[in-house]
């Protein structure tokens, strides 16, 4: 099966957005004759070829960066990985096929880049270490997964198998005998009838992280009390660095708490009531692009659509402006004081496992959680106006109150007054980086931007 379907007007899969006979056509197309020519012209078959040219698609699209290895060495080292595997199958030793695979599963453990190289098996009800009714019905499981990967259901596990191959050779260190045990492995993979030797190791190391990471994690929970958090946590954070697909596994499964909790986000079932100074920047950013935004929300015949194209100026302000550092821990101590203050048991069991998602896991529906969270919070302070800060003693009646430097100086104050000094600095940057450019708009779009944080309030609870 040819994984690699590249036309040569199609984009370049590196990323550039150029066409790929303009981009890394030739730098691929010269590594795939480098690696044939040090394996020898016309000394491969057919599947030789379809591994020859996969891995001469890996070295040419990532030319440009790390320390891949020579595709004349690694044409050396994939014939050295044949002839051995010609003999292992010429001597049918099977004990020398499963030190192989072995070996496969060592790397996948060692080199980061194949640690995201697993198999998510929950996925088909498959769970390693409980109870079934029979061994037959463990192995019938595996035999489910093995079946579905090998065909046709198995083209995006493999396609990203190979990227994961591509990045490891760019960034991880091989020694000549290690390259040799992946060379034969990416065989495994592209040859049809050899893809369940790719499968099975991929499947046993799976298995192994599972089962090693949940009883570390068994281990810590017991070691720790409640007055450990913080100790916990940092141990929690190492395993799954370490073991990312118990992470993807603990991310998977908290998706029914997380909907729960969003449903009662989105009904204003929970009080999100951050601190001004976690949302200024985004605040300024809404006014600034207020008519943009409800131009192109208003004017798009998909909502989502025109309401993401609209919400762009708050993600630059939440990641590379800096807000997320102030915002991400006001967010979770109002989600905090809601676990603790709720009489719903099922709304506090899910807001557990919520919290536990945000602050520990790292998978890539965290970034937009959070991104919602702070656009709702952000639209909080400018479609519900009036807004009182009675701790502050003051009152911002509309959007231009945010923008007056008299107002943001006093409110400045009194951060200073309570000790927050770095909050402080932040909201007098954050108002002469942004708030003096949004003066004008806070005051000729005034309606704009409150009718459009209103919309998306709104727009929320109807979804």
């Amino acid at each position: 099966m040819k994984i690699f379907q590249i036309e040569r007007n199609s984009d370049c899969p590196c990323g550039s957005g150029r066409k790929y006979k303009r981009c890394c056509q030739g730098r691929v197309d010269d590594a795939t004759r480098r690696i044939s020519q040090a394996v020898g012209v016309g000394s491969f078959t057919a599947e030789g070829l379809e591994v020859i040219e996969t891995l001469g698609f890996l070295c040419g699209l990532q030319a440009e960066g790390g320390h891949m290895p020579a595709p004349e060495r690694l044409g050396q080292l994939l014939q050295e990985a044949w002839d051995e595997e010609d003999e292992i199958q010429y001597n049918q030793d099977e004990g020398a096929l499963s030190a192989l695979s072995m070996a496969f599963q060592v790397l996948l453990g060692e080199k980061h880049q194949l640690r995201s190289i697993r198999i998510p098996v929950w996925q088909f009800e498959l769970e390693f270490g409980q109870e079934y009714e029979s061994e037959d019905e463990e192995i019938e499981l595996i035999k489910e997964i093995i079946d579905y990967l090998v065909g046709p259901g198995g083209r995006e596990f493999m396609t990203e198998a190979l990227k994961c191959t591509g990045m490891s050779l760019l960034y991880d260190d091989y020694t000549d005998g290690e390259l040799k045990t992946l060379l034969a492995a990416l065989g495994w993979l592209v040859v049809d009838d050899t893809r369940d030797l790719f499968l099975f190791s991929v499947l046993y190391k799976t298995r192994s992280d599972l089962m090693v990471a949940a009883q570390k994690v068994t281990e810590i929970m017991e070691k720790y009390g409640e007055d450990d958090q913080e100790e916990l946590y940092q141990e929690m954070r190492s395993i799954l660095f370490n073991y990312p697909v118990y992470d993807q596994m603990l991310s998977d499964k908290a998706d029914d708490d997380i909907n729960f909790v969003m449903e009662a986000v989105a009904n204003d079932e929970l009080n999100l009531d951050v601190s001004l100074f976690s949302v200024l920047q985004g605040i300024y950013a809404m006014i600034s692009k207020a008519a943009e935004s409800s131009e192109a929300l208003l004017s798009s015949e998909d909502l989502p659509t025109g309401t993401l194209k609209a919400l762009a100026p708050m993600e630059e302000v939440l990641f590379p402006g800096g807000e997320y550092r102030f915002f991400f821990p006001e967010i979770l101590g109002c989600l905090d004081r809601e676990l603790r203050e709720t009489d719903n048991s099922e709304l506090r069991d899910s807001l557990n496992e919520f919290l536990f998602f945000l602050i520990l896991l790292s998978d890539t529906k965290q970034i937009a959680i959070i991104k919602y969270l702070h656009v709702r919070c952000i639209c909080a302070y400018l479609g519900r106006l009036p807004v009182f800060l009675p701790e502050a003693d003051l009152e911002f009646k509309v959007p231009a109150d945010y923008c007056d430097q008299n107002i943001i100086e006093k409110y400045a104050c009194y951060l200073g007054s309570r000790d927050m000094t770095e909050e402080a600095v932040y909201v007098r940057n954050a108002f002469e980086t942004l708030g003096e450019q949004a003066q004008q708009e806070a005051f000729l779009y005034e309606d704009e931007v409150i009718d459009f944080a209103r919309l998306l309030l709104e727009e929320d609870e109807e979804e």
